[in-house]
């Protein structure tokens, strides 16, 4: 299904250049959410209205760890960069090689999809879009990017705390891999940290603000994130983001 891409809210070009730029310098770029906000002027509405999906999450059923604080939902998609076109791909399991997931890896995952709404809203196809960009400048190239979204919720309590990547340190497979903060509820915690392939540190950073954004060369790097605690025991905690990974599937 074509995505209508219309009026996307794309992130301005000096943007993209700073982004992969620093991509093909360092293996991975961090911008805070206040430039990227200001890069696309996202009007609060667009994004509250964005944010709010996060609301409607169904449980992970598949946790190997055989917790319950994790929520998703998935949808992959298809998008020609050159001629700017986002097709919807017929829904379908996840599946992760276990020698790239060792927690949940050879196991069709049948997830929720996106939510129509999720799909509409502007700011997400121009999100979509721009990364493209940025990463069609890495590669020296357009052509066809394989995209899938991952949309999460990590709750927390006092005796449980959430984990963001139960799998440890890893890589997910892909081509390029990108993180967006959407909202921290009461929660503390949560640092990421990349890593070259061999483990050796590169970034500790933790994003705190809504549209704080991290993108790596998911071939070259690994990452993580620290898990998260309530600040107040007695009251919800929550941790929001958006995974989206980038396989090139055609030059």
């Amino acid at each position: 299904m074509e995505i209508d891409v219309l009026a996307p809210i794309r992130i301005a070009s000096p943007i993209i250049d700073h982004l992969s730029n620093e991509l093909r310098r360092r293996q991975f770029s961090v911008m805070s959410g206040r430039a990227v906000q200001a890069a696309c002027d996202v009007d609060p509405a667009t994004w509250d209205e964005f944010a709010s999906c996060w609301n409607n999450l169904p449980q992970d059923k598949y946790m190997g760890d055989n917790g319950n604080y994790r929520f998703r939902r998935y949808s992959a998609f298809e998008l020609d960069s050159a001629e700017g076109v986002l097709q919807q791909l017929p829904h379908a399991p996840y599946v992760q090689p276990s020698y790239i997931n060792k927690l949940n890896g050879d196991i069709a995952r049948h997830f929720e999809p996106l939510e129509q709404h999720f799909i509409d809203n502007p700011f997400l196809s121009g999100l979509l879009l721009s990364l493209a960009q940025v990463f069609d400048k890495v590669e020296g190239d357009s052509g066809k990017w394989n995209i899938r979204l991952h949309p999460y919720r990590i709750r927390a309590s006092s005796h449980v705390p959430g984990n963001p990547t139960p799998e440890g340190l890893h890589r997910d497979g892909v081509d390029y891999i990108v993180t967006m903060m959407v909202r921290r509820h009461n929660v503390a915690g949560g640092e990421t940290y990349i890593t070259d392939v061999a483990g050796k540190l590169m970034c500790r950073y933790t994003l705190t603000d809504p549209m704080d954004l991290m993108l790596a060369d998911d071939a070259r790097t690994m990452h993580g994130v620290t898990k998260v605690l309530p600040y107040e025991a007695k009251r919800e905690a929550f941790r929001d983001v958006l995974v989206i990974a980038y396989t090139r599937t055609q030059a």
